[in-house]
Order: C-alpha cells, then structure tokens, then sequence
C-alpha cells in the first residue's frame, strides 16, 4: 500500500499503527519516524518540477519515490461580489 506523507511524496516502506488509528513510517516507532496517511493508486500523479519537467526518482531513498506525489485536493470556486 502506499502512503502520503506531509510533503506530498509517496512512501511505500513499512508502517506501524499506532492505537488511535494514525499511521507512522518505519516498523517500529522512532524518533525518526513521521506521519503518514493511506492512499490509493487512482490519487497519485507524476511530480513536475518548476518547469513543468517530470521528476525522476532518487535511488539513494529506496523508500521514497520522488517520482510520484499525491494528487493536490482542487480549490473552490471564489465568488466575485
């Protein structure tokens, strides 16, 4: 499964749960590990940088994938008075 971390990049390494539900990487919990919240396949898109370039992803994170980051929510419509 993969997951959306605070930064909008996926992660698909292990997690652990903790007992009021909420997701944390790694195992087990650690000083090191950060948020996470569960997302499906349909919710993830390509990274772009700046110039609207595809981002590869960084063999050095094999957990990470900076390739891939979750779908930003649409904004409202802003009403003109």
């Amino acid at each position: 499964m993969k997951y959306k971390l605070a930064d909008g990049s996926i992660y698909e390494g292990p997690v652990c749960k903790m007992p009021d539900g909420r997701f944390k990487t790694g195992e087990t919990l650690t000083g090191d590990s950060v948020r996470a919240w569960p997302i499906e396949d349909h919710q993830v898109e390509r990274a772009r940088n700046e110039s609207g370039a595809f981002v590869a992803d960084d063999p050095s994170t094999p957990e990470v994938n900076e390739a891939y980051r979750a779908k930003r929510k649409p904004r409202g419509k802003v009403k003109s008075k």
